[in-house]
């Protein structure tokens, strides 16, 4: 199995994989921009519904609207300046565009792996945080608030009943962006290593 392996690690990317490089490159710059989360209250007094954006470095959206609820629940406000992740994060979404154009520029699938593992790395990371962010957020509820609910845990991922509110949480378009370029990994692999095969 080695001698298939060290060769494989050892050969030049083929000019398709090359072109998908830098393509997930180009995707990935703008992810630095792009919301990358949404958070959206929905009630009954609110029919166009509250939404708050995760960015890589800040919150906008409805923050100001979510914090005057959250007050009388005892929930903490929202703070960007609160999430030290948002120092870092766009540093990481560059570091991947810098190994995806390198890669595509020296063809080196090694280059590619290194830069792919780091990736997944980062978002198992992260999607570990953001659930920790949640459950802090829901399970540490003032006692003195105006309305009392019971400490709760938000999805990261679907919809959560919080009092008369339907808390939906979803991907934004920099999630979708970056996952689409962490395809790119496994498919520039198989192709490339059933090519070699088949040379």
């Amino acid at each position: 199995m080695t001698d298939r392996i060290t060769p494989f690690f050892q050969s030049q990317m083929s000019l398709p994989s090359r072109i998908l490089m830098v393509a997930v490159a180009a995707a990935l710059l703008p992810a630095v921009f792009l919301p990358i989360w949404k958070i959206t209250l929905h009630a009954p007094q609110y029919p166009g519904g509250l939404t708050v954006h995760i960015y890589s470095h800040t919150v906008r959206g409805d923050v100001q609207e979510v914090n005057e609820l959250n007050h009388y629940i005892g929930m903490k406000a929202i703070r960007a300046e609160d999430f030290g992740e948002f120092r870092f994060v766009p540093f990481f979404i560059l570091r991947f565009f810098a190994f995806a154009a390198l890669a595509a520029l020296v063809a080196r699938l090694p280059v590619a792996a290194i830069g792919y593992i780091d990736f997944m790395i980062f978002g198992a990371v992260m999607l570990v945080d953001f659930q920790t962010w949640l459950y802090d957020y829901g399970r540490r509820l003032d006692p003195k608030a105006p309305i009392h609910l019971e400490p709760f845990t938000p999805k990261f991922l679907g919809t959560t009943q919080v009092g008369q509110f339907h808390v939906t949480s979803f991907p934004d378009w920099g999630a979708v962006v970056m996952l689409l370029a962490g395809l790119a990994g496994p498919v520039i692999l198989v192709y490339e290593w059933r090519r070699q095969r088949a040379a």
